[in-house]
């Protein structure tokens, strides 16, 4: 499957920065994919759960917290006010 680049920052400073088959995450009008070939596009994010597939077929998954999404020659760029990868949540310790 083709690829792209994807970039995803925060203020903390960018968490991912390479190439992607696809990503899924929450838009402000449902949830949206972006392939290889996307035209140029811009739009807000709501919150949820997002999704990288990466360049080797391998998944992430993650909450976005809203923010912008945007595809301009061929690369996407995510930027949102705090994402956390699903193995970098902890569970909260039951007692």
């Amino acid at each position: 499957m083709k690829t792209f680049i994807l970039k995803i920052s925060t203020p903390d400073g960018m968490l991912f920065n390479g190439e992607a088959q696809r990503v899924i995450c929450r838009g402000i009008a449902g949830d949206l994919a972006i392939l290889a070939g996307h035209c140029n596009f811009c739009t807000a994010l709501g919150r949820g759960r997002a999704c990288v597939t990466l360049a080797d077929g391998k998944k992430r998954e993650g909450t976005c917290a809203g923010g912008l999404l945007s595809v301009m020659d061929g690369t996407c760029r995510i930027l949102a006010p705090a994402w956390e990868w699903k193995e970098e949540i902890k569970e909260e310790e039951t007692l």
